[in-house]
């Protein structure tokens, strides 16, 4: 066995279980939308970003909402969904050969984003009777997905602020929120403590090395403020993401893989916005922010849920 074998051997056991499957109808749409946004960024498209950044966003929420499961036959029956439909890449190619294919690849796709929209979401933030829930069946959701969901939300929220230039801090102090959220989430899947020792000490790490390179580089006093706050919230989230590795029926590294790549793709925007500009920076922090989104709303797909 080669040294190379011995090194990433682990890495590689750790991360042989992420799976996307099913690739739905969010993943499909964020997969659209963002080689857009970063064509967009590119070409300094103002236009570009406001329609293919908040839809790239919008496509994790959907995603989140799709991987949920769900005991009711009364939510799956009220439309055909598209994840179903289109589950195999190798169909949407073809639906393109059309006007009339392409009229009905989007008319499937905004029926299974209304179902969700309408028939899932409820579910999730609502605390009335059945009998007040027309045409659906309520859901006992667990405080992990309806933690995970308004995390989601909020990011999808800090996306459209963060668009204009002076939305940048309106847009740290959601995704801030979104980071505390997850870290709801994730103390409520259940810590294990060896693991989150480790994972202290990767952020005791990684703050010794970023603080130094960053913080100098922001001159006004309550962006600096509100930077560290942010740093302070996503290191106790990246914390709370390996601390939960052991938790749970089931081994789902995309909590830890998603939790870190998230972590990365913000120094990039830090380094956007305060030490270099540079696209280079949009087509490695947004790859990386918006896969973290998928794979962390894919650990929905865990979740279970009871028909009361």
């Amino acid at each position: 066995m080669s040294s190379m074998q011995v090194i990433a051997g682990p890495f590689l056991d750790f991360v042989r279980a992420i799976s996307l499957a099913p690739l739905n109808v969010g993943v499909q749409i964020t997969a659209f939308a963002l080689p857009c946004l970063l064509l967009s960024e590119t070409a300094h498209s103002g236009l570009g970003r406001w329609i293919f950044k908040p839809l790239a966003s919008l496509g994790f929420l959907v995603a989140a909402l799709s991987y949920i499961p769900n005991n009711s036959t009364n939510l799956v029956a009220s439309t055909t969904t598209a994840a179903t439909t289109f589950n195999a890449w190798a169909d949407i190619p073809a639906a393109f050969t059309t006007a009339n294919s392409v009229l009905d690849l989007a008319t499937t796709y905004l029926a299974e984003v209304k179902h969700l929209v309408l028939n899932v979401a409820p579910t999730i933030i609502s605390t009335t009777s059945s009998a007040e829930l027309p045409n659906t069946a309520l859901l006992a959701h667990t405080t992990y997905t309806k933690a995970m969901m308004g995390a989601f939300v909020l990011g999808f929220i800090g996306d459209v602020l963060l668009i204009p230039a002076r939305g940048f801090l309106p847009g740290l102090v959601s995704f801030l929120a979104g980071h505390a959220a997850f870290m709801v989430a994730f103390t409520f899947h259940g810590q294990d403590q060896v693991a989150q020792q480790g994972g202290l000490g990767l952020i005791v790490t990684m703050a010794a090395i970023v603080g130094p390179w960053l913080l100098p580089k922001i001159k006004n006093k309550i962006m600096r403020g509100a930077v560290v706050a942010y740093m302070l919230v996503i290191s106790g989230m990246v914390i709370t993401a390996v601390g939960s590795i052991h938790c749970g029926q089931n081994h789902l590294p995309e909590r830890t893989v998603g939790a870190l790549m998230f972590f990365f793709s913000d120094l990039f925007v830090a380094r956007q916005h305060f030490v270099h500009k540079t696209v280079l920076n949009k087509w490695i922090g947004l790859p990386l922010y918006y896969v973290a989104q998928i794979l962390l709303a894919s650990t929905l797909r865990s979740e279970h849920v009871l028909v009361q």
